[in-house]
């Protein structure tokens, strides 16, 4: 477009630059033997993968040991390299969670939770001159809450102006009778007859929600669905750039 208007230079934003580290002792790397109580850092691969998507340079500072001092040092050195800092894990009310202590030592936290589901566990704050957002562990509420939350502030600091995707109303061909009391982000796909279909297993830790969906039903809290309803629909692909 710009050459077609004879543009021969544009003015453009540099690629944020965002810092990612994982925290816990239970995570291993795909590969290495899978101890009991532990687990595969698949969030490692989808979050980078989603930064790679959204044009970011990625700073990837592995696996951070369950303990204070080397979560302060992590967001020391996070903060001094990069614009974004993003961590996946710790940001729960355990006794082994050292991102909100370490955060409030080392800069300044403003949002603890948030009312959604999946996604609870949310924090956002500021370590030096660097933005935080400390995301779930579970995996699928840290891919939900990355489309939703960590996304406008990447385009943000792109320079976008439109932040928000685009919602559809379709046509849920499911019952959900028991809805949470937070907002609801569902993994569905459309159907061919032009509704949509839930995953049977909306749990938190069920990655192959997000792969086998095309899209978020945003529900409202406490809001029955009946089939035939008609309903809010985040293709994915709205999502992803």
């Amino acid at each position: 477009l710009a050459a077609s208007v004879g543009a021969a230079a544009l003015t453009v934003a540099r690629r944020p630059r965002v810092a990612l580290f994982s925290t816990g002792d239970e995570l291993v790397m795909p590969g290495e033997p899978l101890k009991p109580g532990a687990i595969y850092n698949s969030n490692r691969f989808t979050l980078r993968g989603l930064l790679q998507g959204l044009g970011c340079e990625v700073i990837d500072l592995g696996i951070v040991p369950d303990n204070l001092d080397a979560t302060r040092a992590a967001l020391r050195e996070a903060a001094g390299r990069a614009d974004l800092i993003i961590t996946s894990g710790g940001v729960s009310v355990g006794e082994e969670d050292h991102l909100r202590p370490a955060v409030q030592a080392e800069g300044s936290l403003d949002l603890w939770q948030i009312a959604i589901k999946p996604g609870k566990p949310l924090a956002f704050g500021r370590v030096q001159d660097a933005w935080f957002l400390g995301l779930p562990g579970n995996p699928v509420s840290s891919f939900v809450t990355f489309l939703l939350l960590v996304r406008p502030v990447i385009l943000r600091l792109q320079g976008a102006a439109m932040l928000a995707p685009q919602r559809y109303q379709l046509r849920a061909d499911f019952d959900w009778p028991r809805p949470d009391r937070r907002q609801e982000f569902l993994r569905v796909r459309l159907n061919a007859a032009g509704g949509l279909d839930l995953f049977p297993n909306q749990s938190s830790g069920v990655l192959t929600s997000a792969v086998w969906g095309d899209g978020l039903l945003d529900n409202p809290s406490g809001q029955a669905i009946t089939a035939g309803d008609m309903v809010a629909f985040i293709p994915f692909s709205e999502l992803l750039s």
